[in-house]
């Protein structure tokens, strides 16, 4: 008998230290039964995490191997059930990973949102085993303490979305219990809803994106010192032109400093065309194991960006495999977006803008101006929905200006009924 990583397939024995070439935690391994008979090497992996249970298994496939005859009619091996709130979570992350699931059940998932889901739920377990004694099961949960938990949640949840991931991750686990592995318990999870996002997306004004720009300076005034008292120069000589072109493309901001020189697209007369953006969150989502082709997001012409490309030498570099934006800084661009996006918060401050504005608003701002003059905003295939696109990013006050601005009127004027 054998220990096996369910994940690697090594045999790792009863040593817990890296072997093989394997690293895997213990609680990811199984015992495996291995025996020689005429000659011949028969194995079978064993349903099992108790060793006694595991050594009178491997008795009984010996058995069987030395008596064929009673193969013929084999009883049914039942699939063990953890009971433990940790083991069921184990479990769980194993089928996320993939690991024993049949080939057509299978999903690709992205290592961060495996580990985000667990997160998520090892946060509620660590919150229900502090008022228990006893190991936690998952036949014995409080529904009145799930309650409390996410209630206190929502209390202290500064942004929607984390709050929301809480009840997804939990909702999943709880779904994949009862319907994928046949649990009969009681869902506490049942009930939960998911916290609205706000109705009225706000974007960031002509104005006050204007005034950002002009202050945006090498001086002194751009250190910002921390509640701990670390000071921290807030600029950077590239953060005029990177604040412009996540304005300009109404990309993301990782989306929109990724550009390189080679994504600029040129017509038939050696002039500005467009330029072509990719959907990195999709790409991530949906697109993880590089299966399909990449979602490209073609951002149009306008005055503005072709005003920043050309004081970016874009005809000089045309073609070239370089970022836009910070060609030579030695960071990712997600450090940098993260950058970029305290940089400018500060900046506003800076200028007295009460309104909490932030870099993400630039692309709202990018895409009412773009439905509200030519109604083509899910043409261009910046969000997968339109209805993506009217409950998160269209500002409605922007289309009823605009609305106005066009001389709409629900009736004709009387000379011109008259005239009719």
């Amino acid at each position: 008998m054998h220990i096996v990583c369910k994940k690697c397939g090594r045999h790792i024995e009863v040593s817990q230290d890296e072997y093989k070439g394997c690293n895997h935690p213990i609680d990811r391994q199984k015992y495996k039964a291995i025996v020689s008979i005429n000659g011949a090497r028969k194995t079978r992996d064993l349903q099992t995490l108790d060793y006694d249970t595991a050594v009178k298994k491997v008795l009984e496939f010996k058995e069987e191997l030395l008596n064929p005859v009673k193969l013929s009619i084999a009883p049914k091996e039942v699939e063990s059930k953890p009971i433990l709130f940790k083991d069921c979570i184990m479990m769980y992350s194993d089928w996320l990973e993939n690991v024993d699931v049949p080939f057509f059940e299978r999903k690709i998932r992205r290592r961060e949102y495996i580990r985000d889901t667990i997160g998520y739920i090892c946060k509620l377990k660590d919150y229900l085993q502090k008022n228990t004694k006893e190991e936690l099961s998952v036949f014995n949960v409080d529904k009145n303490l799930v309650n409390s938990y996410f209630e206190e949640l929502y209390k202290k949840s500064k942004s929607i979305s984390t709050y929301n991931h809480n009840i997804r991750a939990n909702k999943g686990f709880y779904k994949f219990l009862i319907e994928t592995k046949g649990y009969e318990l009681f869902n506490p999870m049942a009930a939960a809803r998911l916290k609205n996002e706000s109705p009225n997306p706000i974007n960031a004004s002509d104005t006050d994106f204007d005034k950002i720009l002009r202050s945006c300076s090498s001086d002194n005034s751009s250190i910002h010192t921390y509640k701990n008292g670390v000071r921290k120069k807030m600029y950077r000589p590239y953060i005029k032109e990177a604040f412009e072109i996540i304005a300009y493309t109404g990309m993301r901001n990782t989306e929109a400093i990724s550009i390189k020189y080679s994504d600029i697209v040129l017509d038939e007369n050696g002039e500005l065309d467009y330029v072509i953006g990719v959907d990195l969150k999709y790409e991530k989502t949906h697109n993880y194991d590089q299966s399909k082709p990449t979602k490209i997001v073609p951002i149009p012409y306008s005055p503005e960006l072709e005003d920043l490309l050309n004081r970016l030498d874009y005809k000089k570099h045309l073609g070239e495999d370089r970022y836009l934006i910070g060609p030579d800084e030695n960071i990712t661009r997600d450090s940098m977006a993260k950058l970029l996006s305290h940089s400018f918060k500060f900046y506003r401050d800076k200028c007295g803008i009460t309104t909490k504005i932030g870099l993400k608003h630039l692309r709202k701002s990018f895409l009412t101006k773009i439905e509200a003059q030519t109604g083509l905003v899910e043409s261009l295939g910046y969000q997968k929905t339109k209805r993506v696109i009217q409950n998160n990013y269209l500002v409605k006050p922007e289309i009823a200006r605009a609305v106005k601005q066009k001389g709409f009127r629900l009736f004709k004027k009387e000379d011109e009924r008259n005239a009719s």
